[in-house]
């Protein structure tokens, strides 16, 4: 089973949220005040009155009370706007989830019911009560108050649900990992040497107690002639709960320190951490995570956005930020932008960096992913040769949703991949294999911007160092540095197995001329205004298959 979608009607400033879709990683977008948290907030509520449920059905609105007291007001929850038009109107959050063949088969063992593959449950409150229904027509049997009670049993047990507020006190962050071990320890009720334990802890508890109450009925007995007897117990479920709060976590990075004194970055990846450990496959598994870059330095927020993307591999995760970090660029429909009252899935990355206040260049206005190359001349050679290696790379530099762009130098690498990941584009990198583009694309590793897969490198058979100009034919390019510096490649110093760039240097320097970084610039400019369309004449067959890998992720990135 797993949550498909849900919808909020009439929740604080949301009018009507609807169907907004759940898979791995849904993430709501949007200004400051338009509505997001007020969406994960209704998701709260509901998935907390369905907990609730389903401890004691025979006695929600019993035990819904002091929940609602703390967690929903009338007059400041239900929409302002239609207060005096509906004065006894409910809140309703419409949850959608997906059922699989072990589920129908459950629900047709208990009801009879056949199901087709979903099934909806509505859960609406006013303040003074809650109620939960299935909204679902065309079944007759629905209609029997006892199957649908069965139902909305399976279902409300069937969730296991947690909800991360942005941190905003200290207090908030341990509340947060208090309730996590809290639950993960709830599930020791049902062990037999556990409740053993708790029986013999009662006992004992009971002696102690029973002599209190002994030492004093006689003395209440002086002034209240009329007292028979004392007892003083503790209540089982009070006993239950004290034995799973007060823990202390102790973490060592080099100094053993409780975790109160840490900062909010290790909290809230301690409570991710805790979310990660592999929960009961049968159950509805949702995070709901506020704000998750909220008081973090930028380097803590990558190793969170980390954390919660390994998260989303086993959980299903919502979670609403103002981030670009945040935002879910393998799958953009995913992406939830929230405005007046209403929210709505991406369809453009335009939508975003709109509502984020991402203010770009022309020319990176319609671009969805990029190719970040080192230098000027890589990025010239390029756009002239990945059109006639594929249709699709051809089509999309047409239309302007693929760009290819220069560092400017390997170092510049993690500044640049920052701002790309900022606009929202994904991207491809193709870098030297030499010290310092192995060293770039390492460190980019490090800080979490770059991965195996989205890096390839310019690597030539029998070279232990190579560069993109190592993969053409020198007759492209020999008359050109002949006819523009005087230096003729032929000679024994452009042979061997180095880089080319330091074999080209050879040739200069063994024919009287200098050498430098800006001459190395002005030699690969010429070199890369000598490339043509002509894919076969340009590259060497026997050192080209670094550039056809390259073709082949960069279609898989426009995919």
């Amino acid at each position: 089973m797993k949550l498909s979608d849900f919808s909020v009607v009439n929740y604080r400033s949301i009018t009507t949220a609807r169907k907004i879709k759940t898979n791995n990683m849904t993430v709501l977008v949007g200004k400051n005040n338009e509505g997001k948290s007020n969406i994960l907030r209704a998701l709260t509520l509901a998935m907390d009155i369905m907990k609730i449920y389903s401890k004691d059905p025979r006695s929600l609105q019993i035990a819904v009370r002091p929940y609602l007291k703390n967690h929903y007001s009338w007059e400041k929850d239900y929409p302002i706007s239609l207060q005096e038009k509906n004065p006894n109107g409910w809140s309703s959050i419409d949850l959608n989830f997906e059922l699989d063949e072990q589920d129908i088969l459950a629900i047709r063992s208990m009801t009879g019911i056949r199901l087709s593959g979903c099934i909806p449950v509505r859960v609406s409150t006013n303040g003074a009560a809650a109620k939960i229904d299935i909204p679902k027509r065309g079944t007759a049997a629905f209609a029997d108050a006892d199957n649908k009670k069965k139902i909305i049993e399976y279902v409300c047990f069937k969730i296991d649900f947690n909800f991360i507020p942005a941190v905003r006190t200290e207090y908030d962050a341990l509340r947060v990992v208090d309730s996590l071990i809290e639950k993960s320890l709830e599930t020791l009720d049902t062990n037999p040497d556990y409740i053993n334990a708790m029986n013999k802890i009662e006992e004992l508890q009971q002696g102690i107690l029973d002599g209190i109450s002994n030492q004093i009925i006689e003395p209440l007995q002086e002034f209240l002639p009329t007292v028979r007897n004392v007892q003083i117990h503790i209540q089982n479920e009070r006993r239950r709960i004290a034995m799973r709060r007060n823990t202390e976590i102790i973490i060592d990075d080099g100094t053993p320190t409780p975790i109160q004194q840490k900062g909010d970055g290790i909290k809230s990846l301690t409570a991710l951490a805790i979310l990660n450990i592999p929960a009961r496959v049968d159950r509805v598994s949702v995070v709901a995570i506020e704000e998750p870059e909220s008081h973090l330095h930028p380097e803590s927020a990558r190793q969170l956005y980390d954390t919660i993307m390994s998260l989303s591999q086993t959980h299903q995760i919502v979670l609403t930020t103002h981030s670009p970090l945040f935002v879910n660029r393998t799958n953009l429909k995913e992406n939830i932008i929230v405005n007046d009252g209403k929210a709505t899935p991406v369809k453009k990355i335009k939508e975003i960096r709109d509502v984020l206040g991402i203010h770009i260049s022309d020319n990176l206005t319609n671009a969805e992913h990029a190719l970040i190359v080192e230098g000027e001349d890589d990025k010239i050679a390029l756009e002239k040769l990945l059109p006639s290696m594929s249709t699709k790379i051809k089509r999309a530099i047409q239309n302007g949703t693929f760009i290819i762009d220069y560092i400017g130098g390997a170092g510049n690498l993690p500044y640049k991949l920052s701002f790309y990941r900022n606009l929202q584009c994904k991207y491809h990198v193709l870098l030297d294999n030499d010290d310092a583009g192995r060293h770039a694309g390492s460190e980019a590793e490090r800080q979490g911007l770059l991965d195996v897969r989205n890096v390839t490198y310019a690597i030539c058979n029998g070279s232990p160092n190579a560069e993109i100009e190592d993969c053409y034919n020198k007759a492209v390019y020999e008359n050109a540095i002949l006819n523009e510096f005087g230096v003729n490649i032929n000679v024994a110093e452009f042979r061997g197995n180095k880089k080319w760039s330091d074999r080209i240097a050879g040739c200069f320097l063994s024919q009287g001329k200098l050498w430098n970084d800006a001459m190395e610039k002005r030699v690969k400019l010429v070199v890369a205004n000598e490339i043509s369309e002509e894919v076969d004449t340009v590259l060497n067959e026997h050192k080209r298959s670094s550039m056809d890998a390259l073709v082949t992720s960069l279609e898989t990135l426009l995919s």
